[in-house]
């Protein structure tokens, strides 16, 4: 289990925990106080719950629509529980929509030829802004409802304070420091607490958008000053590289890349490093390739790259494990992960990964021919 698994999974663990001493304490004592029946419970808390998931996504997406207003930036879409909105041509379309985000997503660009460089913290910040006005109004709410000693206002005030307790555990997932299983502002805020790396992120939201909407002919600035904004960025250049079998250039690129180890989470160093491995073997004869490998590829970046659920990894070591170790089982093992990789690509990588997994699926075709590897090409219709 990886790093940000085990801590994703504390932090829900934490949540639930005070969600659960939450109920078991003012919210049991309320329904006493109240007499209420145990269906009338569950009823009355199930729906604050549903009310305070909708409400608090709705606060949080607006909140980070008026922070990339205030930070200079364009709002592509805002999805709030699958329920996209986005523009084309300055009209406003909907659509059902899968999100990076705990209840919601609200993507940005950067305003082009901007006055002043856009700042990112304004959109990352204004969603716990946002939950504070929420959280002094409902209080104020909550302690005038509850004086009036009127059932049904207090019955409200309780209601309320369910679905700004909700909002408090959905703002903490989300103020979190960490990488966890979507990217949440928290991690984002300590990304961007450098100069170069606002650089960075602005750059790489305008090449994401520019790729994602079809135009692979835009520049793509790189930084020789390597973190993990920054060899994000710099590997959108070398898939463009890879995609036009550029692969010196790539290489170096990946090189600059690797130079930072000590600055990249293991995740981005091992995918870096298995584009590299990548190049080397379908670049390389096979003797090369096999010198190259037994040389300069130890036993842990084998068993990480291995583990690796993406795509980068996948079609690396299928590469190792079909020419090089010459291994049936590993191969196949490996390529049974490739449909969880491949959806979880992000959209605009999807094409050029696929040509680079089928092209060396089929050079571990050619090479064992009665392998029976066929089916696991992936085909064009799969691209979405």
């Amino acid at each position: 289990m990886k790093k940000e698994d085990i801590t994703g999974m504390i932090v829900y663990v934490l949540i639930l925990a005070v969600a659960v001493i939450f109920g078991l304490t003012v919210l049991q004592e309320y329904s006493r106080a109240a007499n209420m029946t145990t269906g009338e419970f569950v009823g009355f808390v199930l729906l604050a719950i549903f009310v305070g998931i909708v409400f608090n996504a709705i606060i949080f997406e607006l909140a980070h629509v008026a922070g990339a207003k205030v930070g200079r930036y364009n709002i592509l879409s805002v999805n709030v529980l699958g329920f996209c909105f986005y523009k084309v041509d300055n009209k406003t379309k909907f659509k059902f929509s899968s999100y990076d985000g705990l209840t919601g997503e609200t993507k940005i660009n950067p305003i082009p030829n901007a006055k002043k460089e856009p700042n990112p913290t304004p959109y990352l910040l204004f969603g716990a802004l946002f939950y504070i006005i929420q959280l002094i109004a409902i209080l104020f709410l909550f302690s005038y409802f509850t004086a009036t000693k009127d059932k049904t206002l207090t019955k409200v005030a309780y209601f309320l304070l369910i679905v700004v307790t909700l909002g408090g555990l959905i703002l903490v997932y989300n103020l979190m420091p960490f990488k966890l299983d979507s990217i949440n502002d928290g991690y984002r805020l300590t990304m961007t607490t450098n100069k170069k790396n606002i650089i960075a992120f602005n750059e790489l939201l305008r090449v994401e958008n520019s790729i994602a909407t079809g135009d692979t002919s835009i520049e793509v600035k790189t930084f020789d000053q390597i973190t993990n904004f920054t060899a994000d960025l710099n590997l959108n250049k070398v898939y463009l590289l890879l995609e036009d079998k550029k692969y010196e250039e790539a290489e170096e690129l990946l090189n600059i890349i690797l130079s930072g180890k000590t600055e990249l989470s293991p995740k981005t160093y091992i995918r870096a490093r298995a584009q590299k491995i990548y190049i080397n073997i379908v670049t390389k004869t096979l003797e090369e390739a096999k010198k190259f490998y037994e040389e300069e590829v130890d036993v842990q970046e084998r068993r990480e790259i291995s583990k690796d659920v993406s795509m980068a990894s996948i079609r690396t070591y299928i590469l190792m494990a079909g020419l090089l170790d010459k291994s049936r089982s590993e191969t196949v093992l490996t390529l049974n992960k490739v449909l969880k990789a491949y959806k979880h690509t992000p959209k605009q990588r999807k094409k050029i990964e696929m040509e680079l997994y089928n092209e060396a699926l089929n050079m571990v075709i050619k090479a064992h021919p009665t392998w029976e590897l066929e089916g696991y090409l992936l085909v064009d219709t799969s691209v979405q």
